[in-house]
């Protein structure tokens, strides 16, 4: 089951100095493999590319539904130990449920022509490699971001 979880508040509190939009996905993801790792098969953080920053939510999808639970545990209204934020993680179901659903959608998106950094994350969901990277199969017809500028200047 994928969730969305709206780790800090709403997405309407972008301009909030007490939000932990700071959080990579290397260092939110190193928050939830104290307790997680292996338990899911995607990850996304998206990134607002202008300010640099998180739009304070991130996608999830766990390999079996019951690891929900323990993640649950773990972070559901609780607070981000991060730069001393009032701001508390609460998890919700997200729209498109399943790896293979999210790979999809994502796979021909402008997001696979970012830095690596900032693309969804995939992993391994069963057998030895359960929880390690998998590389993120990028699409034949990938969108560019429209940016403002005219083909020619973007190179």
């Amino acid at each position: 089951a994928s969730f969305a979880s709206t780790c800090w508040g709403r997405q309407d509190d972008a301009d909030d100095p007490e939000q932990p939009n700071k959080y990579s996905q290397k260092m939110l993801l190193s928050t939830v493999d104290e307790k997680h790792k292996g338990t899911y098969d995607f990850f996304y953080l998206p990134i607002d590319f202008k300010n640099k920053c998180n739009l304070g939510y991130a996608f999830i999808n766990f390999i079996y539904p019951l690891s929900i639970c323990d993640f649950y545990q773990s972070f559901n209204h609780r607070k981000w130990d991060k730069f001393n934020s009032d701001k508390v993680c609460e998890l919700s179901y997200a729209r498109i449920q399943g790896k293979q659903a999210l790979i999809t959608h994502f796979q021909n998106s402008s997001l696979m022509t970012e830095d690596k950094k900032c693309r969804p994350l995939i992993f391994f969901s069963e057998g030895p490699n359960q929880g390690t990277y998998e590389p993120f199969p990028v699409g034949p017809n990938v969108r560019r971001r429209n940016d403002g500028r005219r083909e020619d200047e973007r190179e």
